[in-house]
């Protein structure tokens, strides 16, 4: 287990503490659905008086590890469950829809649109200055704990790694903050709008929309986890998260 996931659970555990205390639960997981938690659980609450409900990152790996060990009531993860993260327990699966994944520069970047193969080179670390700039590229990745990553090494890096020299961002919102603050740096969030104060690039003469984001080819699949013993209150709120017009990701 990297020293990254190590920490991250270290976190959870303090932020959730003990599963299901009496009418508390907790969540954990991608950081790339906190905000759509936000805005949502506490609509969930007022419909269930005395419940309060803690939210915590950490990454799609650590909410598996952590729920299916039971010290959060719900996982969020847009990576399936492998029986080494679950020690082979069973989760149930409420999924939330798809999640866009997009690719992110300095707003000082020019050009706007890449080849696969071209963002595949720069991810890489093959290529290391723009095209057409000739200005460094300074790459940012997620952790190896992030379902992001994941989609980026098999749909973009056609199972090639990431650049050995790219810089770690530990969540979806540290990632935007570090490319729009970084000259010439290149990175990837996911996002069901176009994030403000970075370039969107388009990728393979495809242009992200948010009025059609079915278009878009790359995308996570975001996920709540629970044990098949989970109460009912804790399927209720995954039920009320996951419901049409709650959801936070494309159909």
């Amino acid at each position: 287990m990297s020293w990254v996931l190590t920490v991250c659970l270290a976190l959870i555990a303090m932020a959730s503490g003990a599963l299901s205390s009496g009418r508390h639960l907790s969540v954990a997981g991608a950081t790339s659905v906190l905000a759509y938690l936000r805005q949502a659980v506490p609509e969930w609450e007022k419909t269930h008086p005395g419940y309060t409900v803690s939210l915590s990152g950490g990454g799609s790996v650590a909410g598996l590890v952590e729920v299916s060990q039971g010290r959060v009531d719900l996982g969020v993860s847009d990576i399936p469950p492998r029986a080494e993260w679950t020690q082979g327990r069973q989760l149930v699966a409420v999924p939330l829809g798809k999640l866009p994944i997009l690719f992110i520069a300095h707003p000082g970047v020019n050009p706007t649109a890449l080849s696969r193969e071209t963002l595949a080179a720069l991810l890489a670390g093959r290529r290391r200055t723009w095209p057409g700039l000739g200005t460094k590229v300074l790459v940012m990745t997620r952790p190896l704990s992030s379902g992001a990553l994941n989609v980026v090494e098999s749909q973009i890096l056609k199972g090639q790694r990431m650049s050995p020299e790219a810089i770690v961002q530990l969540s979806n919102g540290a990632m935007l903050a570090a490319v729009r603050e970084t000259p010439g740096a290149l990175g990837y969030v996911e996002s069901d709008h176009a994030p403000r104060g970075v370039t969107v690039l388009a990728v393979g003469g495809c242009a992200f929309s948010a009025q059609n984001p079915s278009a878009w080819p790359y995308y996570t699949r975001p996920t709540l986890y629970y044990r098949p013993d989970a109460p009912p209150v804790v399927r209720d709120l995954a039920a009320f998260l996951a419901r049409p017009g709650t959801g936070q990701g494309a159909a």
